[in-house]
């Protein structure tokens, strides 16, 4: 039971925090070079936070962290192409530019989220692999949001702005 009560308070937690980064990022965005980071370092925050729950529940570190690679290993690549797919435009200002939202990378780790809540919450015996994988479908949704950030990184360089 005492294993229901910390995904409920998990599950509210990521809500909320979930909530205002999608609400943040579903407009154009001014970003400066040194903010570019700040939205995929918040999720990979909560990431950490929901990976380290699985320790609590004796699903063994390297199952965990084979998981995590794999996913951000195979994330990567999605967010390098939807990346380029993303609109950067200059504004007037030095160092500043516009991003234009896309709602799939944050889609992606929300269904990967819901996922993992599903599998933890509704399957509460499932083997230590399902709960491992449930990490690495955060992980896969995670390496997206940075795969497409990096391109969006170098698009600041290649205009100037970073």
């Amino acid at each position: 039971m005492q294993q229901h009560g910390g995904a409920t308070a998990a599950l509210i937690y990521v809500l909320v925090i979930g909530a205002i980064v999608y609400f943040r990022l579903l407009r154009p965005v001014r970003l400066r070079a040194s903010r570019l980071w700040t939205g995929p370092l918040l999720l990979c925050a909560v990431t950490g936070f929901l990976v380290w729950e699985s320790f609590e529940q004796n699903v063994s570190f390297a199952l965990i962290a084979s998981a995590v690679v794999i996913g951000i290993v195979l994330g990567f690549p999605l967010g390098l192409l939807r990346g380029r797919h993303t609109k950067v435009q200059p504004t007037g200002e030095p160092g500043v530019l516009v991003v234009q939202p896309a709602i799939i990378p944050l889609a992606i780790w929300g269904i990967a989220f819901l996922a993992r809540f599903a599998v933890r919450y509704f399957l509460p015996h499932a083997g230590p692999v399902a709960l491992a994988a449930s990490d690495g479908a955060i992980a896969f949704a995670l390496g997206s949001i940075i795969g497409a950030r990096f391109v969006i990184a170098q698009r600041f360089r290649e205009l100037g702005a970073g």
